[in-house]
């Protein structure tokens, strides 16, 4: 499991990924240690960081656009999985720091040959509709200090959340469907 610096282009409707350096979000001295510490008061409570704050924290410069942070789940023997962080959300108190981070999936499959070696530089389409993903974190440093080493979340539901992926007819909740010829009718009123 690391989170990774990724050069990131685009060549028609194919998107190419070239792995820079690793990234460190964690530690006394992670990028998440040093925003916490620089929050004043009420600040440290609720805060957010996009992708491009926490590359200018890791000295990339602003507006390199073609830079991107990617999340290598470390998939099996024959496998590359590895997610797009779009953004983090937290909330610090004195020695704790919950985070719920953002992501799009990049590619999450099999590969013939060695999967480190092709999550160096790869290819993949662009997708239509990207499949996305939140996932909740936890560190051991807040505001007072800690060892901001990576440790369980206040409420561990030991899932991953999966957002909704809608067909391109869908309305969700059973909700009718007045405006289009989908067929949907209110749902019969009870008395």
């Amino acid at each position: 499991m690391a989170f990774l610096i990724y050069k990131k282009t685009t060549i028609g409707d194919l998107l190419r990924f070239e792995r820079v350096k690793p990234l460190k979000l964690s530690g006394v001295d992670g990028l998440i240690a040093r925003h916490v510490k620089s929050l004043q008061g009420e600040a440290a409570a609720s805060w957010k960081l996009s992708t491009s704050d926490l590359l200018q924290l890791a000295g990339v410069p602003p507006g390199a656009t073609e830079r991107t942070i990617l999340f290598d789940l470390g998939g099996d023997a024959a496998s590359v999985c590895l997610y797009e962080l779009t953004g983090i959300h937290g909330s610090s108190r004195d020695t704790s720091t919950q985070l719920a981070l953002d992501f799009t999936v990049v590619i999450d499959q099999e590969v013939d040959g060695d999967p480190a070696e092709h999550a160096r530089k790869f290819g993949t389409a662009i997708s239509a509709k990207p499949k996305l993903l939140g996932e909740t974190l936890a560190l051991t440093g807040g505001q007072c200090g800690g060892d901001w080493k990576w440790g369980e979340t206040a409420m561990n539901l030991g899932v991953t959340v999966v957002q909704a992926q809608p067909a391109p007819h869908h309305h969700g909740g059973g909700e009718p469907c007045p405006n289009c010829t989908c067929g949907r009718r209110p749902a019969a009123v009870q008395q």
